[in-house]
């Protein structure tokens, strides 16, 4: 996978958390909580997607109902 389709696919998990998150009108301290994770670490994720664990996108994808691999592909519908 080339750097820029990786940058795409990292920016793609993001916009499907954030959805997830407008749609469950789910706080980003209700998200960290769910991830057991401070709201500092949260936003660093944000920032820098690919340091995102398994734990932490299961914890975010039951919180915001998304199915794990969907939200991994970035696919909100």
């Amino acid at each position: 996978m080339k750097i820029g389709e990786e940058k795409a696919q990292n920016k793609s998990i993001v916009a499907a958390i954030k959805y997830g998150m407008s749609k469950c009108s789910v706080s980003p301290e209700q998200l960290s909580l769910a991830m057991r994770e401070h709201k500092v670490t949260l936003y660093r994720r944000f920032n820098h997607p690919e340091d995102f664990t398994l734990e932490e996108l299961r914890a975010i994808s039951a919180k915001i109902h998304i199915p794990l691999e969907k939200l991994i592909k970035g696919e909100v519908n």
